[in-house]
């Protein structure tokens, strides 16, 4: 099969708008003249456009922040990229317990703040991935370190009838397993970071947990190619909609996943670890799922998922799917991009909050806010239309 090719002119377009995601981040990132104020140097959640509102991000926020800075940095060598990524970090250091004393939740990274009762795994999974990026793109062994803290953390709390744990309780510590099966799905790409660390350091005994959890996956996908977000569906009495899933009229339709939180990963690493083809036969029925069924507008953040997932499906099985991202490139992406000089604290970033329903915290509509969530995405998305960038840690390849 040919593959389509895309114009220099074309690929230079998409970094270009790349990089504008990664400047949101930079200027968007919260700075506090006075030295008592403790949110000095930490990603927002979201901005709202007509106040000018933000609110501060938490653990994954600041993970999906250096997936893009990172490849921005990697790019350009722009050291403004660098000096964003390690001030957000040191929030990052704040959120993660590594005193030794700590026994139960070390390594483990708290939510929002650092003194947050909780910590859930798929969000600090996405804060250590953060961390393995950072170090690949600066070789500071100090994010090594933590990165692996948090895979160990993982490791050592796996258990068989649950799998990978939910998440900690930290007044008093303790770790928490799901208690139904409502998030069996995505939580499992909480095994991404374990893909990053052993590419990054070779170390094995991080492949089990990955296959384990791509097996789980698995077991939520349907005939169809289509994947639940939970393998018991009929268990469930309503299911509203959100960033994740709830969208069509029946009870199966709102149970699909639609931003699956790059679950494809650690199916992809599942392959390349066993070598055996159920993984392959499952990523190309759940390509053909998304192509023939989306995308739809709601949510906003889903397309960014969706044309990653189909782009790095079709780059493993030799496929050329990059025809339907172009198809759908301009309404699902790049018109939700702020391309707006007068305010400096949205350029750059991708419209539309889903996770409050209509709106977010404050009011107004969707499309009055950009949060992280879309412009990670979709920054991945134009880094891999461009050439130069793999979409960092949702990536198969987001370690060399």
């Amino acid at each position: 099969m040919s593959k389509t090719r895309i114009s220099a002119k074309d690929r230079s377009f998409y970094l270009k708008r790349a990089l504008k995601a990664a400047d949101w981040f930079v200027n968007s990132q919260i700075k506090c003249e006075r030295p008592w104020m403790a949110d000095h140097g930490r990603f927002v959640y979201y901005y709202y456009m007509p106040e000018k509102r933000h609110v501060p991000g938490l653990n994954w926020t600041h993970g999906r922040a250096i997936f893009t800075l990172s490849e921005a940095y990697r790019i350009t060598g722009d050291h403004r990229y660098r000096e964003s990524m390690e001030l957000g970090a040191r929030y990052m250091k704040a959120l993660q317990p590594m005193d030794p004393d700590q026994a139960i939740t070390h390594g483990s990274i708290h939510e929002e703040i650092p003194q947050s009762p909780w910590g859930g795994m798929l969000d600090g999974a996405q804060a250590a991935s953060g961390f393995l990026m950072l170090h690949q793109a600066i070789k500071n062994p100090d994010y090594l370190r933590r990165g692996r803290a948090f895979c160990e953390f993982l490791r050592r709390t796996w258990r068989p009838d649950y799998g990978l744990a939910s998440g900690v309780r930290y007044y008093p510590e303790s770790v928490v397993y799901l208690s139904d099966k409502a998030y069996s799905c995505i939580h499992n790409a909480t095994a991404i970071p374990f893909w990053h660390l052993y590419r990054a350091t070779g170390e094995g005994q991080y492949t089990p947990y990955l296959v384990d959890a791509a097996d789980r996956i698995l077991r939520c996908q349907r005939p169809d190619g289509g994947i639940y977000f939970t393998e018991e569906i009929q268990a469930l009495q309503k299911v509203p909609f959100n960033h994740h899933w709830g969208l069509g009229e029946t009870h199966e339709e709102k149970c699909l996943l639609r931003n699956d939180d790059a679950i494809v990963v650690v199916i992809q690493a599942a392959h390349e670890i066993t070598k055996e083809h159920k993984y392959l036969d499952a990523l190309v029925s759940y390509a053909e799922w998304i192509m023939a069924n989306e995308p739809h507008v709601r949510p906003y953040n889903a397309f960014g998922v969706q044309a990653n997932n189909v782009l790095d499906i079709g780059r493993m099985t030799g496929r050329d799917y990059t025809p339907w991202v172009l198809d759908h490139l301009k309404k699902h992406c790049l018109d939700l991009q702020v391309l707006s000089p007068r305010d400096p604290r949205a350029e750059g970033g991708f419209r539309g909050e889903d996770e409050e329903g209509d709106s977010g915290i404050f009011g107004g509509k969707a499309l009055d806010y950009v949060p992280t969530r879309n412009t990670c995405y979709m920054a991945g998305l134009l880094y891999r239309l461009s050439g130069k960038g793999t979409g960092a840690g949702f990536s198969f390849w987001g370690i060399d």
